[in-house]
């Protein structure tokens, strides 16, 4: 008799029966196989083997953010440090620029000092001066040194042949040296009306206020003068005559007083005394004054008069260049000396 064959359950309705277990032969559905559970491989030696872990993967780092406070503050103390060496280093440049400049006017001043002038060095001592001493304008210099008239002592300078006698040997007149019998200044008409030649410089009767007495001890030779009259108004203008320039520069270091007027015989006397308008001033080997007052005598002011001073001491320059350039012409006694 054939074994009983197992009688299948009915499953859940629409379902097909549920096949009972223990069936040989009978294959279950997949919904119903058992989990498998993973069994360890073994090593060939029989130790289980481990399956490896996988390597963790690397992240990237995080970036540090930069202290931007900190960058700030050392951006700005550098800001500092640079200013204030600059600030510094201008500082020094002034110092610097300073000491030289003074350090060159001093050698300047010193060599200034050194020089003897060969003109008029100061257009103020053309002006008329009050009757009070008045500054020398020329600086006293040494023998055979450099005027400080031209560049560098140029020898080119118009004075040269009047510097000293040896170059300078005409007579000494002053009916030649103001031989202009009529000038002209500020437009008004002046008459020489006297000339006179007085030696020696310091007896008093062409100087005042002591002038005598400086150009006496400078080697003072004669004192030429000359008087122009326009109207009331009176200048005379005068030459003292050294035997170098050094001399004549030398004595308008000490100037004081002023030169006498000069009148004809009869005339009133004027400017006799201290008290009037008087200029002074220096070319070659001569110191050149004017004095100016009324032709009425004393020493009253006179404003013609000395508004023409300055034009008077030009005058007398020129007449000064004028006996420079015959000493310098060919053939003249003091031509070769001078050259």
């Amino acid at each position: 008799m054939p074994p009983a064959q197992p009688v299948a359950q009915p499953g859940p309705p629409g379902q097909p029966p549920l096949p009972q277990p223990g069936q040989p032969g009978q294959q279950l559905p997949p919904q119903w196989q058992p989990n498998p559970q993973p069994h360890p491989q073994t090593h060939p030696q029989g130790h289980p083997q481990a399956h490896p872990q996988p390597y963790p993967q690397p992240q990237a780092p995080q970036r540090a953010e930069p202290n931007w406070q900190a960058l700030a503050d050392r951006n700005a103390a550098d800001d500092k440090r640079r200013r204030r060496l600059r600030a510094l280093g201008v500082a020094v440049a002034v110092v610097l620029v300073g000491g030289l400049v003074a350090g060159g006017a001093v050698l300047l001043t010193k060599g200034d000092g050194d020089k003897p002038t060969a003109g008029p060095t100061a257009s103020a001592s053309n002006r008329p001066s009050s009757a009070a001493p008045s500054a020398a304008p020329n600086a006293a210099g040494t023998p055979g040194g450099n005027p400080s008239g031209t560049p560098g002592g140029a020898p080119d300078d118009p004075s040269k042949p009047i510097w000293e006698a040896a170059t300078d040997p005409a007579p000494q007149d002053a009916g030649a040296l103001f031989s202009a019998l009529q000038v002209t200044v500020n437009g008004a008409t002046w008459n020489r009306t006297f000339v006179s030649l007085d030696s020696p410089c310091w007896d008093g009767n062409s100087t005042t206020g002591g002038l005598g007495k400086v150009l006496g001890d400078q080697g003072c030779q004669k004192v030429l003068r000359a008087t122009y009259v326009s109207g009331d108004s009176a200048v005379t203008v005068g030459v003292a005559v050294f035997d170098h320039k050094i001399q004549a520069e030398t004595s308008m270091k000490s100037y004081t007083g002023h030169l006498k007027g000069a009148v004809a015989p009869g005339a009133p006397a004027f400017c006799a005394t201290p008290g009037c308008t008087n200029t002074h001033n220096t070319l070659g080997r001569y110191a050149y004054f004017t004095v100016e007052g009324s032709a009425k005598g004393g020493n009253t002011a006179d404003a013609a008069a000395t508004a023409a001073a300055a034009g008077f001491g030009e005058h007398v320059k020129g007449q000064l260049l004028q006996r420079a350039k015959a000493a310098a012409a060919p053939g003249a006694p003091g031509a070769a000396a001078a050259g």
